[in-house]
């Protein structure tokens, strides 16, 4: 199981021995809560199948952080911190998902320089995602969260419901279901939902962001 994730492939067979004896696999359900913001972090996550949804809640709602599809790791920010977990995780699917246990694996990463620099990698592609998420919810208003997104991650409008979209950006399915009708009248972009998106207009769209 553990020579199928990437970052482990060049581990000898005495070392994935060592590891499998510290982890425990376990499969969700499509809602069930993996782990709650705040939960402490003493495990690795690694997500082997399926999809999940990293989210935070605060004062001003639920928005969320990040979505993964298998395979993948996890919340590993967290973790190498030893500090709770800043987001929840949600599954979206039937997920399959291998859990290492911190100390141990932290050892590890201490006596294998290919295991250290296959983490920072991972660890600086997530860096880059949560930059995008705080370009999008420190917009000024509804419809500049909607434009970045549709500036950044384009896809999601062709592959999300439109609940996940406006949870993404942080406000409520009516503002995105307002805010698409408004720019589809404007004749800024060609809109149908889960099947087409296209910008029509992006100079005049972008007087929005």
């Amino acid at each position: 199981m553990l020579e199928s994730i990437e970052i482990f492939a060049h581990l000898t067979p005495v070392q994935l021995q060592e590891l499998d004896a510290l982890s425990l696999c376990r499969n969700y359900t499509s809602g069930e809560i993996i782990f709650y913001q705040g939960d402490q972090s003493g495990y690795f996550h690694f997500l082997l199948e399926g999809d999940i949804s990293l989210y935070k809640s605060n004062v001003s709602g639920t928005f969320e952080v990040h979505r993964f599809h298998g395979p993948s790791m996890f919340a590993e920010s967290a973790t190498l911190q030893k500090i709770p977990f800043p987001a929840t995780a949600e599954a979206l699917s039937s997920c399959r998902i291998l859990k290492l246990q911190r100390d141990p694996f932290l050892k590890l990463l201490q006596e294998d320089a290919g295991l250290s620099i296959a983490i920072i990698t991972s660890l600086s592609k997530k860096i880059a995602s949560l930059q995008r998420v705080n370009d999008q919810l420190s917009a000024p208003d509804s419809c500049s969260k909607i434009v970045r997104i549709m500036t950044d991650r384009p896809d999601v409008f062709t592959t999300l419901k439109g609940i996940e979209i406006a949870k993404i950006a942080g406000i409520a399915p009516e503002t995105l279901s307002r805010i698409m009708t408004k720019f589809k009248k404007e004749k800024l972009i060609l809109f149908k939902p889960r099947q087409v998106f296209e910008v029509l207009d992006p100079n005049g769209l972008q007087k929005y962001r």
